[in-house]
């Protein structure tokens, strides 16, 4: 945009200095300002007014790409994990693992911004393409990030120090780990993924609803000075389930980046041939607002008062899950993440309905509003974490307003239903198997 407008400039002085005609002066100017009515008309604020085509194949490019992306940037905070769990097992210092919390904390900025893409059965395993790698995100997303998490299957608890995975004999390897999950068919029963980790990191949060986080103990990794027993096959479960959430990242980033997009039977390209991507980025956005968050992350968790239903209850980080898990919602809509600034569905919806883009825009902004005081609160200097706002009831300002967000998500809900609708789409199957359910 700056380039256009220096080209104008140049233009336009040597539109003066080559004609002294004033007629032609005078046209010259009337063109000129013409030329910049059109170029700041395209420099609007509102994303609504971004010069680009609007079509369905745009937007599919646009949500591929940023499905490269957020896969991408969270590959990469993984291996940052895994750097600093490197460090805690030859370390094992309370610095080391603090540093290794840090590194969780960060990969769940990208992380939770990539379910949107989850509730993909039908454009994958139901799909006339062959899947040769990963046959679905939401298949996938099971043993990366699925919870609730029952911590007592992994390690020791308050209630049982005894019957666990690290207090047990069997060898702990990929394979044992994985056979684990859904044990006894009790979804609860995870071994694996990013919230096994958390716990490994932090422990049980045995605070309720009051402040405070897991409080473990960098010793609890320590085989020469060990505090909570079995620190050896402690160090090995975090060391194993770490370099699985590495490889299980790869793989998905392998599902769409580079030239997966022309590459039959990954996930990109079943995305991209299929019928009904439109149906399923819109059905993805509905499902994260009203089923996920607006219930399984923040209303039931508000209305039962029970801090046992918030998402990251070990480390007490779901302000950052919550927040990223809208951002999600909001990247989808209007085609942007990171530097990626395309062509999202939105801009289908206001070309088929301008009255209801407004809407939908108006309650995303709304909804960014609180969810940005939920995230300012858990990160300032004496945060009010979600367990925190979940005890402070109602009539409280900052539980008030969660609430306020939990209720304009199912809203929201609402409209993209209207949405799909008005861009004539099916609803296809949300029924997903991965977090949160």
């Amino acid at each position: 945009m700056i380039i256009i407008l220096i080209k104008f400039i140049n233009n336009f002085y040597m539109v003066i200095t080559m004609f002294q005609n004033k007629n032609f002066l005078l046209k010259s100017i009337g063109f000129s300002l013409f030329v910049l009515f059109v170029v700041f008309a395209g420099c609007s604020d509102s994303k609504s007014n971004r010069l680009k085509v609007n079509t369905p194949e745009a937007v599919k490019d646009t949500y591929a790409a940023m499905a490269a992306a957020v896969y991408s940037d969270s590959l990469e905070a993984a291996k940052t994990l895994q750097t600093a769990v490197n460090t805690l097992l030859s370390r094992p210092t309370t610095e080391n693992l603090e540093a290794a919390r840090e590194a969780y904390k960060a990969i769940r900025a990208p992380y939770q911004q990539s379910e949107i893409l989850r509730w993909d059965t039908d454009i994958t395993i139901n799909s006339n393409t062959d899947a040769q790698g990963i046959a679905s995100v939401d298949e996938w997303e099971g043993q990366v990030n699925a919870w609730p998490l029952a911590e007592g299957l992994i390690d020791y608890t308050a209630e049982d120090a005894e019957n666990n995975i690290i207090a047990g004999d069997a060898a702990i390897t990929v394979e044992y780990l994985i056979s684990q999950n859904g044990l006894n068919d009790d979804e609860a029963n995870v071994a694996t993924g990013i919230h096994a980790i958390e716990f490994l990191l932090w422990g049980q949060d045995l605070n309720g609803t009051g402040a405070g986080a897991g409080n473990r103990a960098a010793s609890d990794f320590d085989t020469q000075n060990c505090t909570g027993g079995n620190c050896d096959r402690r160090a090995t479960y975090l060391q194993v389930v770490t370099d699985l959430l590495v490889s299980d990242l790869n793989n998905m980033f392998l599902e769409w980046g580079g030239n997966a997009k022309d590459t039959p039977g990954t996930l990109a390209y079943n995305f991209m041939n299929s019928d009904d991507a439109l149906a399923y980025i819109i059905g993805s956005m509905k499902v994260m607002a009203d089923d996920e968050l607006a219930s399984a992350r923040m209303g039931t968790a508000l209305m039962e008062q029970d801090p046992e239903e918030e998402h990251d209850c070990f480390s007490d980080l779901s302000h950052i899950a919550i927040y990223h898990n809208f951002q999600g919602i909001k990247n989808a809509f209007y085609g942007t993440y990171g530097d990626i600034e395309g062509s999202g569905i939105g801009d289908l919806i206001n070309d088929a309905d301008a009255s209801l883009y407004s809407t939908i825009d108006s309650m995303l902004m709304s909804i960014e509003g609180k969810m940005a005081r939920i995230l300012e609160i858990g990160e300032q200097n004496d945060p009010i974490r979600f367990d925190q706002i979940i005890g402070l009831g109602e009539g409280n300002t900052e539980f008030d307003n969660a609430n306020a967000a939990s209720l304009e998500l199912v809203q929201l809900g609402i409209e993209f239903a209207l949405a799909r609708d008005a861009l004539s789409l099916k609803e296809l199957n949300i029924e997903g198997g991965g977090d949160g359910d």
